[in-house]
């Protein structure tokens, strides 16, 4: 079977991650793998998809309406040409289009829902036409990465689709042990008796690093050596670097950018938050999670699901000051910190696992 799957830049972010992780189970399935990048950039991700077997594209999407319709007609040549038998598409711009083209060519379509964003109440009509049609008229078919996704969806756009939940890399993030912890943060030069915390993920107003900034003065009076390790990069990083500055904080901070070994500054922290207004699933919670970090979650869409089960989080409302008491909670309470780490653990080791939920997307491919 021919893949094509079909993104916007290639980024160093949770789909491609994901999906470069998956290459080897898609291999043993007898897949051939092609992934097609739709922005102007290729990205700083591709050479990781070339690395696991991809065949890259570059195809950026044009603006004009005659690009437009010379470009679904050349894709839809390459695709019989290349005998591809499955588009997956995971950009949004390109789900109706690519679903168009899989229609044309005589193939399956598959379009992945990666989030709970909701559109305006002016355009709410045309995104729930684009949906339905897609279905409807093109024979795509819809996947939910969550529950919040699959929710989200179905109530909010009258939308049905398939759930397969997210994976995470298993043979990259597993637990450290103690000498292993201590050596790690020997190497990073953080001393053994400070208080790390951590967040991962691009820097944007859904993400709200700022959140975390402002409780590290507050942080500091209990903690003297309390770091933050900040990976992760976007449009907001230079604020987020000022307000840094400003509350003069900036000596507990270490804003990293985006990092390949994500792993190694996970097991050197005690604490993960994640500050988002919504996520569909991150799978930087996942991987934390899959290294027994116990993570401190504002009470949201898409971070809720993971405690739908059992206390695999802090979950708490959107105030920083609540992430304060979170962590006191976790320090002064090693009985609750080893309860959610042990939950978290089993959670992303049944529910995210990667080489079932590859077995679930290749069983969509075949319907």
């Amino acid at each position: 079977m021919k893949i094509l799957h079909v993104l916007n830049k290639l980024c160093y972010s949770g789909a491609e991650i994901m999906y470069v992780d998956a290459a080897d189970e898609f291999n043993k399935l007898g897949c051939k793998l092609y992934v097609m990048n739709t922005a102007s950039e290729l990205g700083e991700y591709a050479p990781a998809f070339e690395h696991a077997g991809y065949t890259v594209l570059h195809r950026p999407y044009p603006n004009s309406v005659i690009g437009k319709i010379s470009y679904y007609k050349n894709l839809v040549k390459f695709v019989k040409d290349e005998q591809i038998d499955i588009i997956h598409t995971h950009s949004s711009k390109m789900k109706w289009g690519m679903a168009f083209v899989a229609r044309m060519a005589g193939i399956k379509s598959v379009y992945t829902f990666h989030s709970c964003f909701r559109s305006r109440l002016l355009t709410w009509p045309y995104q729930a036409w684009l949906r339905w049609s897609a279905k409807k008229l093109l024979g795509c078919q819809f996947q939910s990465i969550s529950d919040s996704v699959y929710n989200n969806e179905r109530n909010y756009y009258h939308n049905k689709t398939t759930k397969v939940y997210n994976w995470f890399g298993n043979k990259r993030f597993y637990p450290a042990t103690d000498d292993e912890k201590r050596e790690t943060r020997k190497a990073l030069s953080i001393p053994e008796d400070a208080l790390v915390i951590i967040s991962v993920g691009g820097c944007s107003s859904v993400k709200r690093h700022d959140e975390i900034i402002r409780i590290i003065p507050e942080l500091t009076a209990r903690y003297p050596n309390i770091v933050y390790l900040h990976l992760g990069q976007g449009i907001s990083t230079d604020a987020e670097k000022a307000l840094a500055k400003e509350l003069k904080v900036e000596k507990h901070i270490r804003f990293l950018g985006n990092q390949r070994d994500v792993r190694k500054f996970l097991i050197a922290s005690d604490i993960y938050i994640m500050t988002s207004r919504y996520e569909g699933i991150p799978i930087t919670t996942i991987e934390a999670m899959a290294c027994k970090i116990p993570a401190i979650l504002y009470d949201v869409p898409g971070l809720r699901d993971f405690n739908s089960d059992s206390k695999c989080s802090i979950l708490i409302p959107e105030s920083n000051k609540e992430i304060v008491t979170a962590v006191n909670k976790l320090q002064a309470e090693p009985t609750l910190k080893n309860e959610i780490v042990e939950n978290a653990y089993r959670l992303v080791n049944s529910k995210y696992f990667l080489p079932r939920n590859i077995k679930e997307i290749y069983k969509l491919y075949n319907r």
